[in-house]
């Protein structure tokens, strides 16, 4: 009969065959991958073991994770996928990988799923059709209404009338970009301070910066950059 610590080291092992995360604890053996996991207690996994034998022990408790892990799996609703703005070293750190494109510069594009209340971003590990949420993204993006209108009587800055969670992401959209080019132009600044707030500006000194100032006085605690950026002919450049 295997002694406790022989039977952590083998079941761990062969968990790793079928599990993409496996930690051992002190008593507790972590199972999962990202943000869907579950722990399983070691002493009740031996004395299970003790009474039957291993192979048993490991397919009963190879299902019983199993079970688990795909009750609370993440479901994606297509209708409520969007893309997100966010630097390029967003979440670089994190113990999860986030799903992730090249937006323009040191801009990344992530995915989120929008839950009411709450964000949820995509990670690699999550089993999702990826070319399918890129897509679906990109036409719930597009269907979003939003004007855009002067900051203020006088000002060459654009703003978007109604405060939306996706105003940044907006520049992913076909229909926000020929709304863009028909009241702004194809030589313009812009601003993107957080998830919720973007300026829009014909290119100038003066303009380049009046959206600095902006950016500085930006409450939106949802962050994407400090940056003020040119695109001209679609191409993009920072300009400070």
């Amino acid at each position: 009969m295997l002694t406790f610590q022989e039977f952590t080291e083998k079941i761990s092992y062969d968990f790793k065959k079928v599990f993409p995360e496996v930690k051992v604890g002190e008593n507790l053996i972590h199972l999962g991958s990202g943000v869907t996991y579950v722990e399983l207690p070691l002493g009740s996994m031996y004395r299970e073991y003790q009474m039957t034998d291993y192979c048993n022990t490991k397919e009963l408790y190879v299902k019983i994770a199993s079970e688990i892990l795909n009750k609370y799996k993440f479901k994606v609703d297509y209708a409520n996928v969007y893309p997100i703005l966010k630097r390029h070293d967003f979440g670089i750190n994190s113990k999860v990988q986030f799903y992730r494109k090249k937006a323009f510069l040191d801009i990344d594009i992530l995915f989120v799923s929008d839950m009411g209340e709450t964000f949820r971003f995509f990670t690699t590990d999550d089993d999702v059709d990826f070319s399918l949420l890129e897509r679906k993204a990109e036409e719930n993006i597009n269907k979003i209404s939003a004007a855009l209108v002067p900051l203020d009587k006088g000002m060459q800055v654009y703003t978007l009338r109604y405060t939306t969670d996706y105003a940044s992401s907006l520049l992913l959209s076909k229909v926000f970009n020929k709304q863009i080019q028909s009241k702004v132009g194809d030589d313009i600044l812009i601003a993107v301070p957080g998830n919720s707030s973007i300026f829009i500006a014909k290119f100038s000194y003066y303009n380049q910066e009046l959206l600095k100032y902006l950016i500085e006085t930006d409450s939106d605690p949802n962050k994407v950059s400090d940056a003020v950026y040119r695109r001209k002919n679609g191409i993009y450049t920072k300009v400070c």
